[in-house]
């Protein structure tokens, strides 16, 4: 049985990875992180949105626009064997972003670095659609990793777990209220204006709730995703600490 390590390990690579969509950014940023410190890889997390201060203050972020003033803070960190972050500031409850040529300059001063973007907001909801104006992806990116919520399938769309929803109700041409299917997700992860609109780099699919749906339910979905140009799909149980992949399916 493949180890998680080695899973994780698959995703972890200098450069910059954004993390779009919804259902588990903030989960996967936080792996990241951890298995990135367990590889020995530089990482520093960012954001071009905003984050829940809450979720980040255990990385002692440093807060300034300055890259030099950041630069040695960061590169401090990652000596001392952690990880690195970097936000522009704090307003209320939320830390606040940077400016994509800021974090494209930190990857120039540091290619062997990993730079973790959360790059869209979905205010904790399962799915969403991006206005557009987002994601804000730096142009440096390598990888764009697009999380959708596998417990979609079969719930309905509604404002409780769709964020965005007259946006998803366009792309998918459905109701509010209709229940989703297979179809209908593989349509928003591929639709231009979907889940990966804006996106750079190479393109993962990144799956959470994967214990909690019929897998032939899931292989319908899969099935009409794996002859585009997504690279990978990566299936995942759980949440937060317990995030665990339990499939990768290279497409490409």
């Amino acid at each position: 049985m493949t180890s998680q390590t080695s899973y994780w390990n698959r995703l972890i690579q200098p450069g910059i990875v954004a993390l779009v969509g919804a259902g588990g950014k903030t989960t996967v940023l936080s792996k990241l992180v951890e298995y990135g410190r367990l590889k020995g890889q530089p990482i520093v997390v960012t954001t071009t949105t905003r984050l829940y201060e809450s979720q980040v203050a255990h990385y002692e972020p440093v807060y300034t626009r300055n890259i030099n003033e950041a630069d040695e803070y960061c590169t401090d960190r990652l000596l001392r064997g952690y990880c690195g972050a970097w936000f522009a500031g704090i307003t209320g409850t939320k830390v606040d972003s940077l400016d994509c040529d800021l974090i494209d300059g930190l990857s120039k001063l540091h290619p062997n670095w990993q730079i973790v973007v959360e790059a869209d907001g979905a205010k904790e909801k399962w799915l969403k659609a991006p206005k557009t104006t987002e994601p804000v992806i730096p142009s440096l990116t390598k990888t764009t990793i697009g999380l959708v919520n596998l417990q979609m399938l079969g719930a309905p769309l509604d404002d409780e777990h769709v964020h965005n929803i007259e946006l998803v109700q366009d792309i998918v041409k459905r109701d509010m209220g209709a229940i989703v299917t297979p179809r209908m997700l593989a349509d928003l992860v591929l639709h231009r204006q979907g889940l990966f609109q804006y996106s750079k780099g190479k393109k993962i699919l990144f799956c959470t709730g994967y214990e909690t749906v019929q897998h032939r339910i899931i292989d319908d979905f899969i099935d009409h995703i794996v002859d585009s140009d997504i690279t990978a799909i990566i299936l995942a149980d759980g949440y937060k600490a317990s995030c665990e992949i339990r499939r990768i399916i290279q497409c490409r």
